[in-house]
């Protein structure tokens, strides 16, 4: 990679007339080329300047995964501005009051399809003639400015650098093996970082890539799949969920055709992250996609976060012996070792390096990290607390969850992911979500669909294998379990009207 900005680095690309970028999969599919890519990318940037955006100007927008969404992201970058991505909801708030406090923490004075009291709307303009190259730049600038997905509370803003994001495009394409004439599929919210850097990724590499809405892709997976089918190595990145949803789907079609054992033959990278990662998920997909060719060492288990561009530590999967752990009724995924550029330690409440296998905080130092939510904190040198618990073993991460998820009963402690993972192995259970209360916890359980659960049963094998009982186990349905704009629960707006509701209920029975 040649270029010290991104815009620089996707410049860079614009000579391969042999790899393609296409937007959809259905009968509106739109195909480019790099050099018509380009050529587009630069006369946005021109478009936006004729609108009065300058260079350093910081312009909020919600990235989708349309064409003109995806050039109005790169040609503010190609002109020098700084896009500032807004999630297109917020659990718990109200969707102007948090554009209003985006636009005043950034001082924002346009924006591309998000509507703003005072904000100058901009328009995605691709005129002909004199288009301008990209922006001088250093690597210290900031690239873009994105926010949290606001799973425990208000958003916060994560700006990168330009170093730091190329520094983890590097680190991805380094564990991938990802080169030119490799092809990738994003199907993910662009305004989450998992796909945002995973469209970067390909574009910075110059590999063919397919990029689709995800609620499109959930319709028709197969669709998109046969798009990739011929490549000569294809890269992707799916949640622990969507593992278990194209599960599905794939032994569906398997059903209904036979399996076609080249469909996912040529898939030497699939990253897993996001969301804690589930054995019965993985074994699951590995059953349904072997018969279509799927190699099983194509997964590669991730532990990512927004303050590190993305991926902070990988795992390439073995066997399930090899990549997950299990202590008693716990199974847990192996995240394996730190991205190149990152370094990770583990500590305890006084800062000490805790030995192997013990839990404590996951800090992290190095290159791709942010500049701290101030913007002027050089994690190169000083360590980012994650807000995340886990331990090593043989330099090995393990995660045991959020800090803020670990609950304390009567002396115990307990994590929300192990009482999810042990719930989660019950009958007729399509989701669960613990959260502290009354001293305890209370766990949501979402049902599939036509199934009835047993929840004082549910709440007993919980008792009995972690030791420690909720409080209450409740079954809801799923549009009750409110949640992010990438689909995680909102833990924490889900714990206020918990306790809401269970305190009605109380009172009522007095």
């Amino acid at each position: 990679m040649s270029g010290n900005t991104l815009r620089a680095a996707l410049a860079d690309q614009a000579h391969r007339r042999d790899a393609t970028v296409t937007f959809g999969t259905g009968a509106r599919r739109t195909s480019l080329t790099y050099p018509e890519l380009a050529e587009q990318i630069a006369a946005a940037a021109g478009g936006f300047a004729r609108q009065g955006v300058c260079p350093g100007d910081r312009v909020m927008l919600r990235i989708g995964s349309s064409r003109e969404s995806v050039l109005a992201m790169l040609g503010l970058m190609h002109l020098g501005a700084v896009p500032v991505s807004v999630k297109p909801r917020v659990p718990g708030a109200v969707l102007e009051e948090y554009l209003e406090t985006v636009a005043r923490q950034q001082g924002v004075r346009h924006a591309f399809r998000v509507a703003g009291p005072g904000l100058g709307e901009l328009e995605l303009e691709l005129r002909g003639g004199t288009v301008p190259g990209p922006a001088p730049g250093d690597p210290e600038d900031l690239a873009f400015i994105q926010y949290t997905s606001g799973s425990t509370g208000m958003p916060r803003p994560i700006p990168l650098s330009h170093r730091a994001v190329l520094g983890n495009i590097d680190a991805i394409r380094d564990i991938a093996g990802m080169k030119p004439g490799h092809a990738g599929l994003i199907a993910l919210p662009l305004h989450h970082d998992m796909g945002l850097i995973g469209v970067l990724t390909s574009l910075v590499q110059g590999i063919d890539l397919v990029v689709e809405e995800p609620g499109a892709f959930l319709r028709r997976p197969m669709a998109a799949l046969r798009l990739v089918r011929d490549a000569e190595s294809v890269h992707s990145a799916f949640p622990d969920f969507m593992l278990r949803y194209l599960a599905a789907r794939i032994a569906e079609a398997a059903a209904r055709t036979g399996p076609d054992p080249r469909l996912l033959g040529a898939w030497s990278t699939v990253f897993c992250g996001a969301e804690p990662i589930r054995r019965p998920s993985v074994d699951t997909f590995l059953s349904a996609a072997g018969p279509w060719g799927f190699d099983p060492t194509a997964l590669v288990f991730c532990y990512g976060l927004a303050e590190a561009a993305l991926m902070a530590t990988a795992h390439r999967y073995v066997d399930a012996g090899h990549s997950f752990h299990t202590d008693g009724p716990t199974v847990t995924a192996c995240l394996g070792t730190p991205a190149p550029g990152l370094d990770l330690r583990i500590v305890d409440d006084t800062g000490r390096t805790c030995p192997p296998g013990a839990t404590g905080s996951v800090q992290l130092r190095g290159g791709t990290l942010f500049n701290g939510y101030d913007g002027a904190t050089d994690h190169r040198a000083h360590w980012f607390d994650t807000g995340d618990l886990g331990c090593l073993r043989s330099g090995r991460l393990y995660l045991s969850g959020r800090r803020g998820d670990r609950i304390s009963v009567n002396g115990v402690n307990v994590f929300a992911a192990d009482v999810e993972q042990l719930a989660a192995t019950e009958p007729g259970v399509a989701e669960c979500v613990a959260v502290p209360y009354g001293g305890s916890f209370a766990v949501v359980l979402v049902a599939r669909r036509g199934e009835v659960l047993d929840t004082g049963r549910i709440a007993a094998r919980i008792a009995a294998d972690l030791t420690v009982a909720p409080h209450t186990v409740l079954e809801v349905p799923h549009s009750a379990v409110p949640r992010t704009a990438s689909g995680k629960p909102a833990r924490g707006h889900l714990a206020a009207q918990l306790e809401q509701r269970l305190t009605a209920r109380e009172e009522e029975a007095v």
